[in-house]
């Protein structure tokens, strides 16, 4: 019984694709809208297509203000017609579909004879008749709008009123009722016949729906679904206004309502909210929602949200993944573990982020961001193109400290190591330390960086379970000289520690005196000036 279910589907969508003319459009024109009419001026289901363009193919070029329409039949030979377009680019796709309708049924009748006329008092161009010697134009050429060339060159095209497209011409019925295709009561008009409301109980296939259609296992909807479309396993419609489910796949061309599929819901445009169990996919996207991943294959995606990955191959504005977020230009992305992006233009928030292009703000623990002008928040930023050096310097209580630098323009992490020997003790003082901070640029040669630093204090080889912290507030100004750069500062050091016998409190406590914050952990605040070099 399953294999002949399976036989029926495929059956059935091939009985309801077998005449779907193929679009391929070149040239500054919407495809979407431009699909949209010719489907409404033929009457046909039409697909973009984006590689090879299968027969029957109507192939559509605009370049400077004209537009050229082959149209290729399964059989016989191919036609074609150019007409110049006009000043108001937003009639392009309603002439261009005229155009279409035109060469398609291959009517005799030129296309611009359908367009309105001209505004009053706007004269015509002079009619000018061919030089002597030459033929006159046959009849059905049709004539030049807004050329560049001949007679009227430089004048304006008249204006194009919106038209609304033509209505539907297919049949309509109130209710239709059927178990599979051709056992139902629109008997052998397959896919022919509009419902307000249609219900099969296994495979359904109609011209289109206003209220409901439901079925079974598979409801396949030839024209635009204005309602509900419900099916067991699979739903699928040209164009949905409304709200569609597919118990497996929910699969549309332009969606501008909600799609829900139970694995997968798939459209080429979707105006609206798409959720998938396992996966939502769209060329284009407002709102995604995906078990495992959603995907923008080609244009913007406004919300992103997936178990696992967000993609999107356009502009995102916000995406979040449960491992990662990946997208060509990236307004705000979360993920559990990576967020990728071409270009970040706004904030990354992962442990993991990398951007090609860092125009924004990095938070995570690794971030990776070209461009020396980025601002990265982690444990490890890696900056192309930003600064790397290294500092060596002594301070006024004979600390002396090795500084690692790297990150942006204006943003970067320190990390370094220091020691301040103790006389009469082998115990000397050792630290080591990683902070972060601003960095300000004074002219070409000055440099001016503010840095927070926490040290780990250690007394000669032990490393002791106390509390021994030193926390360091630093500002230097360096001034270089070509690869070295001098280096003079001023600091404000607090160490914290209970470990009484400290050299760093001893040395500054007064005989008999004690700074506690509690019973048994000491507080000791002092002020350092510090000299060094760069590199």
């Amino acid at each position: 019984m399953r294999i002949h279910l399976v036989g029926a589907f495929l059956l059935v969508a091939h009985v309801a694709f077998a005449d779907d003319l193929h679009l391929s459009v070149h040239g500054n024109l919407d495809r979407d809208m431009l699909r949209s009419r010719v489907a409404s001026e033929l009457n046909v289901v039409v697909l973009i297509a984006d590689t090879t363009c299968d027969l029957p193919c109507l192939d559509v070029t605009v370049d400077a203000g004209r537009a050229t329409v082959v149209y290729a039949p399964k059989t016989g030979a191919s036609r074609e017609r150019t007409i110049e377009l006009g000043s108001d680019a937003a009639q392009w796709p309603l002439v261009v579909a005229l155009l279409a309708g035109n060469v398609a049924r291959d009517e005799a009748a030129d296309v611009l004879a359908q367009l309105p006329e001209p505004t009053p008092g706007i004269d015509p161009a002079p009619e000018v008749g061919p030089p002597p010697g030459e033929a006159t134009p046959p009849p059905d050429a049709a004539p030049a709008i807004a050329s560049g060339e001949g007679p009227g060159a430089g004048t304006s095209a008249p204006e194009l009123a919106p038209t609304p497209p033509p209505d539907d011409d297919r049949p309509w019925s109130l209710f239709g009722i059927g178990f599979v295709p051709v056992l139902g009561t629109d008997s052998v008009h397959v896919g022919k016949i509009r419902h307000l409301v249609s219900l099969d109980v296994l495979v359904g296939i109609s011209g289109g729906s206003s209220i409901v259609t439901a079925s079974g296992i598979v409801d396949i909807e030839r024209g635009p679904v204005a309602g509900v479309q419900l099916a067991g396993i699979t739903a699928l419609a040209p164009d949905v206004a409304g709200v569609q489910i597919g118990g497996v796949v929910a699969l549309t061309k332009h969606l501008a309502g909600i799609q829900v599929g139970g694995i997968a819901s798939v459209a080429e445009r979707a105006d609206g909210i798409q959720v998938g169990g396992v996966a939502a996919v769209a060329r284009r996207a407002d709102i995604q929602v995906g078990g495992v991943a959603t995907v923008s294959r080609d244009s913007s995606a406004t919300l992103q949200l997936a178990g696992v990955a967000a993609v999107a191959h356009g502009n995102s504005h916000l995406q979040a993944g449960g491992v990662a977020s990946v997208s060509r230009d990236a307004d705000l992305q979360f993920a559990g573990v990576v967020n990728v992006a071409r270009r970040l233009r706004g904030v990354q928030i992962a442990p993991i982020n990398v951007a090609g292009r860092n125009e924004g703000v990095q938070i995570g623990v690794i971030n990776v961001g070209g461009g020396a002008r980025s601002t990265s928040f982690g444990l490890i930023n890696i900056v192309p193109g930003g600064r790397y050096d290294i500092e060596g310097a002594v301070d006024s209580n004979n600390m002396e400290t090795v500084l690692f630098r790297h990150g942006g323009a204006g943003w970067h992490n320190v990390y370094g190591i220091g020691a301040h020997p103790v006389p009469d003790s082998s115990e000397d003082v050792w630290m080591y330390g990683l902070g972060f901070g601003p960095s300000f640029e004074l002219g070409r040669t000055m440099r001016l960086d503010v840095e927070a630093i926490g040290w780990e204090v250690s007394h000669g080889f032990r490393h002791s379970d106390d509390i021994s912290i030193l926390a360091q507030l630093r500002a230097s100004l360096a001034y270089g000289f070509g690869p070295v750069a001098v280096v003079v500062g001023a600091a404000i050091n607090s160490y914290i520690s209970n470990d009484q016998e400290s050299p760093l409190i001893l040395e500054r406590r007064a005989p008999g005196a004690m700074d506690t914050m509690s019973n048994d952990v000491t507080v000791e605040t002092w002020p350092s000036a510090f000299v060094g070099v760069r590199f």
